[in-house]
């Protein structure tokens, strides 16, 4: 993979994060206007909900590397995104957070990494990748840690019921954005 300069991988960023915004504005925004007050009264408008629901996930999966597609030339992360390739020093970490999500078939662990330079990408991590980043950290150390990330980098003890408040959490954050999303569309529907 090609090195990507500090400057041109923000503007890349910057952009698509623009474009995506601006699809979840119209994709929000545009069916009521075209409908009308009778939008706000059929089940169209669980679709405006469901993008606004959606959207963040979309925004985080524009910055996020799949297992496969980075890799680790001693201190230095290449990793390949949406949005183009990323380059993180692990021996200048300044932010480190992590999450899990659970699926049927397993669940999958996030880490973002951010070094002292402003670049930043989420890895899609198996042990490898945690213990990568775990070294890293124990090592060079880091600005700062999330609490979640001390627990999945196995650098604190797991609090009992700690995993279970931040799945409740995010799950009424999505649910908060799609009520979000309803009510804005059914605002916008009735002028």
């Amino acid at each position: 993979m090609a090195a990507v300069s500090t400057s041109t991988g923000v503007v890349r960023r910057r952009g698509s994060l623009a474009v995506v915004w601006a699809v979840l504005l119209v994709a929000v925004v545009a069916p009521p206007l075209a409908v009308g007050p009778a939008f706000a009264h059929s089940a169209a408008l669980l679709l405006p909900g469901l993008v606004a629901a959606m959207g963040p996930a979309v925004l985080l999966r524009s910055g996020t590397a799949r297992r496969k597609s980075w890799r680790a030339d001693g201190t230095l992360v290449r990793a390949r995104t949406w949005t183009g390739v990323r380059e993180v020093d692990l021996a200048a970490l300044a932010i480190v957070r992590g999450w899990v999500l659970p699926r049927r078939s397993g669940p999958l662990t996030y880490v973002s990494v951010a070094d002292r330079s402003g670049r930043r990408v989420i890895l899609d991590v198996d042990d490898r990748g945690l213990k990568l980043v775990a070294d890293a950290v124990r090592h060079h150390g880091a600005d700062y840690l999330s609490s979640w990330a001390l627990t999945i980098l196995g650098l604190a003890p797991a609090h009992r019921f700690a995993s279970v408040g931040r799945q409740l959490g995010l799950g009424f954050i999505a649910l908060g954005l799609l009520l979000i999303g309803m009510l804005l569309a059914a605002a916008i529907a009735q002028c």
